[in-house]
């Protein structure tokens, strides 16, 4: 019991140590990256969201015009109109929801492709050797202010995007 008792005790200690002088070297270089943050304040997100914004909301008014028409049918209580104007409800409504899925996921293949690349140049350019993405689902529990670079992150990333990089 004592012989285990010592092992686990050295165990810990050897792994404790060798995580502070991990931490403590100066040569590896650590940051965090609030990557929702990032994200969302991305240029590139903003400006393809406004693209397709004016689409869906478009798309949005035709099913309002589709919603009136089924409404006016069945005001009038017209049956025949009524069960057309349901069947073309529903349709442009599941259109327009999957146009809007799609567009999602659309603009988060293309930003999520351009960021990766931009925030690699990031690391490298500030001699980075790990940049860890906090994305407030309990990957990063915790970081103080010196690791969090997300402000210095997105100013960079924005910058290089209105470059044309």
């Amino acid at each position: 019991m004592a012989k285990i008792f010592i092992i686990s005790f050295l165990m810990s200690a050897l792994t404790g140590t060798g995580v502070y002088l991990m931490l403590k070297n100066d040569n590896k270089k650590i940051g965090v990256v609030d990557a929702v943050r990032l994200f969302d304040q991305y240029n590139m997100k903003k400006e393809l969201e406004d693209k397709a914004k004016v689409k869906l909301q478009m798309l949005g008014k035709q099913m309002d015009s589709v919603e009136n028409l089924l409404n006016m049918a069945k005001a009038v209580k017209n049956d025949d109109g009524i069960k057309k104007m349901s069947y073309a409800y529903s349709y442009v409504r599941s259109y327009v929801e999957n146009e809007y899925k799609q567009s999602n996921k659309e603009i988060n293949e293309q930003v999520w492709k351009r960021l990766n690349s931009a925030i690699d140049a990031y690391g490298k350019s500030k001699g980075l050797h790990l940049i860890i993405g906090a994305n407030g689902m309990g990957s990063v529990l915790f970081n103080d202010d010196y690791y969090d670079l997300t402000s210095e992150a997105i100013k960079y990333v924005n910058k290089k995007y209105e470059e044309g990089n």
